[in-house]
């Protein structure tokens, strides 16, 4: 069973990572991508007063004021995350590194202002937490109800915050894209490393409930 969840975790880690890489060489070579610009605008579109203040308050979660907060509960909280505490805070700063990189290799623009945009770092950091959530959660004494639930609430997160960057006019499409990918990527690379230790099994009580 651990060596099937690590090869699920060492598969999402290659896919995600892989997919990130060859979008980061796309918007190298080529700048815009195709779709940028029409769903862009198709997204934007929806302006009105109530989206703005909406993706206002959701752009808050990729930032470190809601991270590192919500990072330090999962700590007090999950028995799971304190384990291998260092990991998960090592993978949070590392994506963080790893995006502010990739801005000034791949040198993009965003569509308003001449700072670099790909990959979002608000959603590299939103999408590397959801997805530590979503394997941390597996691991704690939970229902299926509850741990799914904080698994769907961990994405829709994530999926929200990739929204109101675009809204906001603060990045391309692809720019959320690679956020959500090299996140994503960072996370399963820790879940895999984490599910290969022998002192990461995850708890029974609760899985069968």
């Amino acid at each position: 069973m651990e060596h099937g969840t690590a090869a699920n975790w060492r598969l999402a880690c290659l896919l995600t990572l892989g997919a990130f890489l060859g979008l980061s060489v796309a918007a190298f070579a080529t700048g815009l991508l195709p779709g940028d610009l029409a769903l862009r605008q198709e997204i934007v579109e929806q302006d009105a007063g109530l989206t703005q203040h909406f993706a206002r308050a959701v752009n808050q979660v990729g930032t470190w004021r809601v991270l590192l907060p919500a990072t330090l509960l999962l700590l007090a909280l999950s028995r799971a995350a304190r384990r291998h505490w260092w990991l998960w805070c090592a993978i949070m700063v590392a994506s963080s590194l790893i995006e502010h990189g990739f801005k000034f290799m791949v040198g993009r623009p965003r569509p308003s202002g001449f700072s670099l945009g790909f990959p979002s770092g608000h959603t590299t950091a939103a999408a590397t937490f959801a997805v530590v959530l979503v394997y941390i959660v597996t691991r704690e004494r939970l229902t299926p109800a509850a741990r799914h639930g904080i698994q769907a609430l961990a994405v829709v997160l994530m999926v929200l915050v990739g929204w109101a960057r675009i809204v906001l006019h603060a990045h391309w499409p692809t720019d959320v894209l690679g956020g959500f990918l090299l996140g994503a990527g960072c996370a399963a690379a820790g879940a895999w490393w984490e599910s290969t230790r022998p002192d990461a099994a995850p708890a029974e009580a609760g899985r069968r409930a």
